[in-house]
Parts: structure tokens; sequence; C-alpha cells
């Protein structure tokens, strides 16, 4: 199955018959074998990486699934989520004095888990992960600096059900309040989750944005930008008939969407988005792959107000990738610099800009078992970065 299939819908496209097309995009995309969680990390001097699962004796993740992936600070301890694929539990892989695994799911008590979206964040040394349940209700495991809870937002908030995938979690600041992104079973519209600091709240975003953008997709994106909140995905609306990167974002006042890729090449179905706005600078950068199977970098600069593509795989020759996997990436600081993470041809690499020029890497210098359909997550402390990925163990 090619993975442009669906990379079209005609204007008489339907949500029943997009809702039909991504059962049978699920049903291809996800085999039952199961895959090793890895830590890829630049030490200030070179990369290293190592099989957290066969250190931690941990279970074997669920392929296609998320990884989530975060610090907790002051300690900078790193946490890394995932669902196995033998119980459906999620999992925490936790580095303290050394690298540890704990069933979440046997602690709380909470449902088995798709494994498909998780997302999550912390506040300090306080951990909140969010995912689908089984029961297809969004739920929220956090850890209160003493135990994990597990808290079915769905009933909570009497809300509607959950597709298994996309979801997206981030706190806006310095607030605090939390924000959490969901795709209805049903109707395919993107949902809002949102935590005042007192009580939940649930909002349908695309019946309240003009054009009704549709996320189709596997994986979404997005941050916060103080109260400003980007997402992205790539999607239809009622104006343009080809798969799209949109950026829905909320401006203060409203939620509005623009077309990022409306004078290019439609999305490729199933790829992987990244994003994040370049500190200091107001600038946001977007990466994913587009129906060429090309990678491509989408900027947008504020004057005039625009977004400025480049197609990666013909400027500095990033590889090809036809697979259905997530893409990380996230800038250093204080130096400025910008690190990308896609895994295909079972190699992990790194399209990295120093400043003034692009470059590519195989981090995994052509030995690398990456599974190019599945999740990767990845951060900065200072210039060391760390990225975990899934291999096909």
């Amino acid at each position: 199955m090619n993975h442009n299939t669906f990379a079209v819908c005609p204007a008489s496209c339907t949500v029943s018959k997009i809702l039909a097309a991504c059962l049978i995009f699920l049903a291809f995309a996800f085999p039952a074998y199961g895959d090793h969680i890895h830590h890829l990390w630049y030490n200030n001097s070179n990369w290293q990486d190592v099989d957290l699962t066969t250190l931690t004796g941990g279970p074997n993740s669920t392929p296609y699934g998320a990884i989530a992936a975060f610090r907790t600070t002051p300690n900078n301890q790193l946490h890394v989520y995932y669902v196995d694929s033998s119980a459906s539990h999620l999992h925490q892989l936790y580095k303290g004095k050394s690298w540890t695994d704990s069933d979440l799911t046997a602690l709380t008590g909470g449902p088995q888990a798709y494994a498909y979206g998780i997302s999550g964040f912390a506040i300090g040394n306080l951990q909140y992960v969010f995912y689908v349940g089984a029961d297809n209700h969004v739920h929220e495991t956090y850890y209160n600096n003493s135990i994990w809870q597990d808290q079915d937002l769905t009933v909570t908030v009497g809300g509607n059900t959950a597709s298994a995938a996309p979801l997206l979690a981030f706190a806006t600041k310095p607030n605090n309040q939390f924000h959490v992104y969901y795709q209805d079973a049903n109707s395919l519209h993107e949902y809002q989750l949102y935590f005042n600091g007192t009580s939940w709240t649930y909002q349908d975003l695309t019946a309240g944005i003009t054009g009704n953008p549709y996320c189709y997709t596997s994986w979404i994106a997005g941050f916060a930008v103080g109260n400003l909140q980007h997402l992205f995905c790539a999607g239809y609306d009622d104006v343009f008939d080809q798969l799209t990167l949109f950026h829905i974002h909320y401006n203060n006042s409203t939620w509005v969407h623009e077309v990022v890729t409306s004078a290019g090449l439609p999305m490729q179905l199933g790829a992987g988005i990244a994003a994040f706005k370049v500190p200091n600078a107001n600038q946001l950068e977007v990466w994913s792959i587009t129906s060429n199977n090309h990678f491509d970098r989408f900027y947008h600069v504020v004057k005039p107000s625009q977004w400025i593509f480049n197609d990666l795989t013909n400027e500095i020759g990033a590889p090809t990738d036809g697979k259905f996997g997530q893409v990380a990436a996230f800038a250093t600081t204080p130096n400025g610099q910008y690190h990308v993470y896609y895994a295909p041809n079972s190699e992990v690499y790194q399209v990295y800009y120093d400043g003034t020029s692009w470059t590519v890497e195989d981090l995994t210098n052509g030995f690398g078992n990456a599974d190019p359909n599945s999740g990767l997550a990845g951060f900065n402390i200072g210039n060391l970065q760390h990225v975990f990925y899934m291999s096909n163990d």
C-alpha cells in the first residue's frame, strides 16, 4: 500500500469516507511484533546509543506507537513513556541514578492503553502523561511528587469518545494551565481538553474554526508561546482538495487556521511532523514529509508574514522517507542551533543547522535497526541532546 493512496480528497469527500480510509490505514499499519526503546544521546563530544529495554528488562514497545519524553527540573532527570506490546500497559522508563522501568497501568489501576497517541510534560518534578485508553477515553496519568494516579478526563468533563490517535498535550506559561488535543472518534473533529488550574472543560475546535479543518494523520505537533497555542497537522478543509499541512492556532482571542502547503506538494499520509518556535526570535519552524517522500522544512517569517518552503532532500541530500515514523525537533540553547531527527532506511538521521548552514548525518552510522514506522521523541539539556526511538529488535 502506498502512502499516497489517500493523499487527495475530492470536493465530494465526506467525513464518513475519511473515517473509512483512516480505518483501512490503521488496519494496515499495526502488525503484531515488538520493538525496543533506545536512548541516543550527544554528550558534547560524541553520540552514544543504549538499548533501554535490554538495560531495564522492561517489556517490548508496540510498533507504530508513540513515545513521549521529557526531563524534570531542576534535577535534570529523564523520563520516557510508551505502551508495551503484550499487555497494552503504559510504561515509564526513568533515569535517576540508573534507568528503571515502571508499569504505570499496574500502579494506577488505569485501563489498557492505545499506543498511538501519547503525550506529556513536566512542571518541576510533577509529571503529566496523557493517552487514549481502550475505553476510547482520554486519560491523564500523573505523578503528584508522591504516587502515580490515573484520571479519566472524558468522564470528568462528560465529553465525547476519542480516536486512538493523534494526541498532543502541553502547558501554557507562566500560568501552568493544561491543554490536551485529541480527535473525536466519530466526527474526526479536533477537540481541546483545557485545565484552568481548577477544573477541566472541553471544546470542539473544528466546529468553531472557519473552513472546518480536519486533522487526517497519525501524528500532530505543537507548542505554546505564552498563552498562544499552535498545532500542526496534515488534513483537509472545505477549500483545498489535497492533503495539506495546517497551522491551527489560538491568537489570544479565537481559534483560526491557515494552510501552510497550499502552493506546494500535498502532504504524505501518515508522515511525522515536528515543530518549535525559534528561541529569542518570532519565527516558527516545522518539518515533515510531502507526497514525493522528500524531507521538507516550512518556516514562518513575520515581515512580510509568510511561510517559506525548503526541500531539504534536494538542497542538502536529506534522505527520502516513505514510512510512517514520527519526527522530533528542538533548538539547543544558548547557541540557538536547530536539531531535527527522523528514521528513514532504519537509520536515525539528524538534520542539523549550526547557525549558518544545514548538514545531514547518520547517527547510527549504517548499523542502525530503527523502526521507521514508529514514534520518536527528544529534548535538549543545554547543548546535550537526547533522542528516543524504537528498534526492530
